[in-house]
């Protein structure tokens, strides 16, 4: 496993059983990225665990012990790579995988074997998509305080998290609230924010 060194490139880290797959991916990626390997999902939570969050993880999906689906699962468990993008690059080529892969919230899925220019265009477009969110979620704090009914501290933890997209039984693990009091809080802020559904958050804030 590469050791990471300090570098201005966004980092990635590889998962994949096949070697000679993350060696190839590794010479692709290794101008633009800094590029970690995991050759297993325990592998690469323990890296992960370990303190090195990646910008962006390229994943296979057919792995032994941990399959792909539930690495991705296990890293939205991890508070600090719940919003790192995960792109799978798998030889899995059938429709139903991609779609289970997308909406268990994959960012991308790239089918095996890969074009060098199609995976950097994909990762680049991924990272620039990522950044572009990231600014959009974020409070308008001063039109938010023009509120007639200020919200309350509480309610500003729970808007914060409803506009990086959790659920609300997400809410609730995070805030440690039950999922009968997150379910009254978001109901509290769409009055106060005077809007209908949670959909209509991130219009508000505009």
């Amino acid at each position: 496993m590469d050791e990471m060194v300090l570098t201005e490139k966004p980092s990635v880290l590889m998962v994949d059983d096949d070697l000679g797959l993350l060696d190839m991916a590794g010479e692709v990626l290794k101008g633009d990225y800094a590029v970690s390997f995991a050759a297993s999902g325990p592998e690469a939570l323990e890296l992960i665990r370990g303190g090195f969050i990646p910008a962006i993880i390229l994943l296979d999906i057919n792995m032994p012990g941990m399959d792909g689906f539930e690495m991705l699962a296990r890293l939205r468990e991890i508070p600090q790579t719940r919003e790192v993008p995960v792109v799978y690059l798998t030889g899995l080529t059938a429709e139903e995988y991609e779609e289970r892969g997308l909406s268990i919230g994959a960012q991308d899925y790239i089918k095996k074997p890969f074009s060098r220019k199609i995976l950097l265009a994909r990762l680049k477009n991924c990272m620039e998509n990522t950044l572009r969110l990231k600014g959009k979620n974020t409070l308008d704090e001063e039109k938010l305080s023009r509120l007639a009914e200020p919200l309350t501290e509480t309610e500003l933890k729970t808007l914060r998290l409803m506009i990086k997209g959790y659920s609300n039984e997400e809410i609730a693990n995070e805030l440690y609230y039950s999922k009968d009091y997150v379910k009254k809080l978001v109901s509290r802020i769409l009055g106060k924010l005077g809007i209908t559904h949670r959909g209509k958050v991130m219009e508000f804030l505009k």
